[in-house]
């Protein structure tokens, strides 16, 4: 993240937290040192998740079910973080799993079934072993597609596939999905829903509060922060990037000018 962006977060950050209950859900992709755009450096990801063992009180670490209960507990006023990890990238099970257990921090995990095995990507003793050790579980596709791009069967066989993949190999229900790249229409929604399953992320940040849509939950993606910034993103920091997209949508460069 460049400088003046880390900078930005962290002001953004400094704004009065959402009333009543309310989420940052976070996301990783690679934990590795193999410093790509994707990864995070596993020093870096260890010390991520001891600031969130110290910041329990304010901001408790949770499950994406526990928040969909407890945000719709009018009593409840608390700060929530889920922990979500996309892909089932091997170097998840070297550099993730270690840290979730010493902390005991609820996680949630998205494997793209029928690639769990190809090169890079976890062998499905490895995803079970997360499983066991206390990572739920979610689904993220088969073959990990633009799903805009599908007919209705591809997208049948896509995200209900993977689902019955995924329950067969854990034998568990999965009942999370996380939208491959962010990419959704309508289309896609109701093929998630139809699937049955009853929360999905993306890839557009934002408080989950009471009222979000439960298969459009928005989510923010963690890097090589520094720990200022990683502090920051717990309370919201990260939410610019979204004002920063709505301003791009909305506002089409014209002859290099805004």
């Amino acid at each position: 993240m460049r400088t003046a962006v880390a900078r930005a977060v962290r002001a953004r950050a400094l704004w009065p937290l959402p009333r009543g209950p309310a989420a940052t859900v976070l996301g990783w992709h690679q934990v590795n040192m193999g410093g790509s755009a994707l990864a995070v450096h596993p020093e870096t990801f260890s010390r991520q998740m001891d600031i969130l063992a110290t910041e329990r009180d304010r901001f408790l670490v949770a499950s994406i079910d526990q928040v969909t209960a407890m945000l719709t507990d009018a009593q409840q006023h608390a700060r929530y973080v889920v922990l979500t990890f996309d892909d089932a990238w091997a170097d998840n099970h070297a550099h993730v799993l270690g840290p979730l257990v010493r902390y005991q921090m609820p996680a949630m995990l998205y494997a793209p079934s029928r690639l769990l095995g190809a090169p890079g990507y976890m062998a499905r003793t490895q995803l079970l072993e997360m499983a066991a050790s206390g990572v739920t579980i979610g689904a993220h596709t088969r073959t990990h597609p633009n799903l805009r791009t599908c007919s209705a069967n591809e997208l049948e066989q896509e995200i209900l596939g993977s689902k019955q993949d995924l329950e067969d190999l854990v034998g568990k229900p999965v009942t999370s999905f996380a939208y491959p790249t962010g990419l959704l229409n309508d289309q896609v929604v109701a093929a998630v829903a139809a699937a049955g399953f009853t929360s999905a992320v993306t890839t557009r940040p934002g408080w989950w509060r009471p009222g979000t849509r439960p298969l459009q939950i928005p989510r923010a993606f963690a890097e090589d922060f520094s720990d200022a910034t990683f502090r920051a993103a717990i309370r919201g920091g990260l939410n610019l990037k979204r004002q920063l997209q709505e301003i791009k949508r909305v506002v089409p460069a014209a002859g290099g000018r805004p």
